[in-house]
């Protein structure tokens, strides 16, 4: 019995042994050699067998009569995966091979400022170059990850009230720039340093966190915003305009005039939908032009100035002639990604490295967690583990690493009196087997939120 028990301590060593090797191997790809030239490859610049080669098609050459047939044909959501197929192509072309990064050094505590001023220094080729953050006083590597990180925080940061360039809009989070705006000193600087923000983004495949109106979108792309936009800014105001095509206003005595009261900065000022508007009164004859034009000051005449510094800023970073034939919804995908975390799709789309595999108890355990998670919570996993809270557009089939298509991986690592930990740049989540389900979410929720904004070796 002995013997029996001794050679058991001796399996159990060498059991031992082969998982701490397995960890080992596991993380080789952390810690390769990167390239000489190039610290990582970003999203856009990776061309890979089969990468857009499911419908082959030449969107610039596609007349507008070929589009309808085309979506007809394989259906909306299969031709804008058609149309991101030629999208990626092209600008693969427009990424230089073999040039060297532009280092971006920034300041927590002074987040915006630091990014705009050293942001700012970026013109011509060197905009077209990948990005390589450094966190002041931090000791993360950026391998891509850290760049994914930056632009989540940076577009986070873009929409804060303290600055007051975009108001929110309700619960779905999506922002409206603020046409008190023009009161923040240097603010078409700033509006220009956005729209180069969202293009660099777009030009190397990373995505963006804050979502838009669609009208800011239509501005960018160059298509014609209408009344109609106001909706998605201000419903209830839409609908108080609306209510006035549908009734006698006369009769109602509205007593209005082609000029709006507007509040800005607690102070209210007059102003005119056209010359001489405050001396022109509203009838049923003209009230259509009224709403026209009351619609439209709110969406897009008030911000005239802004939406400029922003369409050029974007122009700068991104060929406005590769987004002729996109809609404004679909540019909203291309800047930020799926608008949902399908749990689903996640798991099918995960890889389990150093010994662990989809039927150990820590891995059950670990789905039944983020199934039962709200989206806010998920969003927090995803962006401890990969950097970004956001899913690209085709699902997370086409999560990106520093070294091109990069998988989420969860990793087996032995210390079980250690939480959970994740490099970014490779997609890893590193899990220790704990002994409970109850440990797990514990210790899991501990390392998401207590270091899912910082970044140090790991």
């Amino acid at each position: 019995g002995e013997g029996r028990g001794g050679a058991g301590m001796v399996n159990i060593e060498r059991q031992i042994v082969q998982a701490r090797r397995l960890e080992a191997q596991a993380r080789l790809p952390a810690v390769a050699p990167t390239p000489p030239t190039q610290h990582y490859f970003v999203p856009r610049a990776v061309n890979f067998p089969g990468k857009g080669d499911d419908q082959v098609i030449e969107l610039a050459e596609i007349s507008v009569e070929e589009e309808e047939d085309l979506q007809k044909k394989h259906g909306q959501a299969n031709y804008f995966k058609m149309k991101l197929g030629w999208l990626d192509r092209e600008l693969v072309k427009l990424h230089p091979s073999g040039v060297k990064a532009v280092k971006l050094e920034v300041d927590r505590n002074d987040f915006f400022h630091d990014s705009f001023r050293a942001f700012s220094r970026l013109s011509g080729d060197r905009l077209r170059q990948p990005l390589q953050v450094k966190f002041k006083k931090e000791e993360g590597r950026d391998d891509g990850g850290l760049t994914r990180h930056w632009f989540m925080l940076i577009s986070r940061e873009v929409v804060n009230p303290e600055y007051a360039m975009f108001v929110s809009l309700g619960k779905d989070h999506t922002y409206h720039i603020n046409s008190a705006s023009k009161h923040q000193p240097h603010h078409l600087e700033y509006f220009r340093f956005i729209g180069r923000v969202w293009g660099k983004a777009a030009f190397d495949g990373f995505l963006v966190e804050s979502h838009l109106t669609s009208s800011v979108y239509k501005y960018l792309l160059g298509i014609e915003v209408c009344d109609e936009d106001l909706q998605h800014v201000d419903g209830a105001y839409h609908n108080s305009l609306q209510w006035m095509l549908t009734n006698d206003i006369e009769t109602a005595k509205l007593d209005l005039n082609f000029s709006v009261d507007e509040d800005e900065l607690g102070c209210i000022t007059t102003v005119e939908l056209k010359e001489g508007g405050s001396q022109i009164s509203v009838t049923n004859e003209n009230k259509h032009e009224y709403v026209k034009l009351a619609a439209l000051r709110r969406v897009i005449t008030g911000i005239n100035p802004q939406l400029e510094a922003m369409k050029q800023g974007f122009q700068e970073a991104f060929p406005k002639d590769l987004l002729e034939k996109f809609t404004e919804s679909e540019l909203e995908l291309v800047l930020c990604g799926l608008p949902c975390i399908d749990v689903k799709d996640w798991r099918k789309y995960t890889e389990y490295r150093a010994g662990y595999s989809d039927a150990d108890d820590t891995i059950v355990w670990f789905w039944e967690l983020v199934e039962d998670w709200d989206e806010a919570m998920r969003a927090r996993l995803l962006q401890f583990a990969t950097g970004t809270s956001k899913v690209p557009t085709g699902g997370f089939a086409e999560l990106y690493g520093a070294m091109g298509p990069k998988r989420f991986q969860i990793i087996r690592v032995f210390d079980t009196t250690r939480l959970p930990q994740a490099n970014t740049c490779f997609n890893e989540l590193m899990l220790p087997p704990y002994s409970s389900k109850e440990t797990l979410a514990d210790l899991l929720v501990m390392a998401i939120l207590d270091g899912g904004d910082h970044f140090n070796l790991r």
